[in-house]
């Protein structure tokens, strides 16, 4: 008994060790993951929009410059320019909505960090944030509403097509680490020394 019980631990200790840390697309100080920065997109910067539960379908901020997304779709000049309007026109309440979440989460982690901490201080410091991601929600909604009037039909289902072969991509590369490589054997997908 004595060793099933160490076996049943085991196995529960290693399975918590071979988790993945991306917990849904947020990385571990709850900030979304993937889409943003150097080297997640074929090494093109790809400014980051946070998606919330439901609007997984929101494209990346500023989609319309990035070749991978706007050249299958096939955008117009005039829809260019209508794009880039919209972005400056509806981008920086974004921006500040997300400074302000910022804030209001560690204005969390301060009440829940105090060594005489109050529930209601708690409370509402968490009140604070939901009211801000649903602000948050409601801007991306509309900038999303925007920008889908814009686009035909064709180019909306291009443009979803190519953000599911994005995120699809994406969890291939999360849970197949790659091979080779420099300094890894060759790039042939053998193992070093085979």
């Amino acid at each position: 008994m004595k060793r099933l019980a160490i076996l049943a631990f085991a196995t529960l200790l290693l399975a918590a060790c071979a988790t993945d840390n991306d917990q849904g697309g947020y990385s571990p100080r709850g900030r979304p993951m993937g889409g943003g920065g150097y080297g997640g997109d074929g090494g093109t910067y790809v400014a980051q929009r946070p998606t919330g539960a439901g609007l997984d379908m929101l494209p990346p901020a500023d989609w319309w410059h990035q070749p991978m997304l706007a050249d299958p779709v096939k955008l117009s000049a005039d829809q260019m320019t209508s794009l880039d309007k919209i972005a400056q026109d509806q981008g920086n309440d974004a921006s500040r909505i997300e400074t302000d979440m910022t804030i209001a989460v560690r204005d969390l982690r301060t009440q829940l960090d105090s060594s005489q901490p109050s529930s209601a201080d708690i409370v509402t410091a968490g009140q604070r944030i939901r009211a801000l991601r649903d602000s948050l929600f409601d801007r991306q909604l509309q900038m999303l509403a925007a920008e889908r009037t814009v686009l035909t039909l064709a180019q909306w289902q291009t443009l979803q097509n190519q953000l599911q072969q994005r995120r699809s991509q994406r969890n291939m590369d999360n849970g197949n680490p790659r091979r080779g490589g420099r300094g890894m054997g060759g790039g042939r997908g053998r193992w070093p020394g085979m």
